[in-house]
């Protein structure tokens, strides 16, 4: 399957990249008709005049190509170190005191400290 793709889409490739040939057919200024690559016949199928005569019909050939209008990768990175002073409106230090009333309330919700187990619980064996 990866190589029917793979072909499908080398296929592809080399269609966009070679390019289409068209032929244009103009008749009585209005486009008459597409053609891929070009017809041999002189005349015009619609209103039956050749095309040498000075006449209403003309042919505008086109080639349609992908064009390779890419931009280069360039490698401009600026390592330089910006040096931008920062200054700022507030004081460097608070010099107000703090409020005691605060500080003399006591929160501590925690739990008890931990005890260890009496020593004869840690090494009696109890029979059930």
């Amino acid at each position: 399957m990866k190589k029917i793709y793979t072909g499908i889409l080398a296929f592809v490739y080399l269609a966009v990249s070679s390019g289409i040939a068209l032929e244009l057919h103009y008749c009585m200024g209005e486009k008459a008709g597409i053609d891929l690559y070009g017809s041999s016949s002189d005349t015009c199928g619609k209103c039956g005049m050749s095309e040498k005569d000075t006449g209403c019909c003309h042919d505008e050939f086109k080639f349609y190509k992908i064009s390779d209008s890419h931009k280069t990768v360039s490698n401009d990175i600026d390592l330089t170190a910006s040096s931008i002073a920062i200054i700022n409106d507030y004081p460097f230090c608070n010099w107000q005191m703090p409020d005691i009333t605060a500080i003399a309330a006591v929160n501590n919700h925690s739990p008890p400290d931990y005890t260890k187990p009496d020593v004869c619980i840690m090494n009696g064996v109890f029979r059930i």
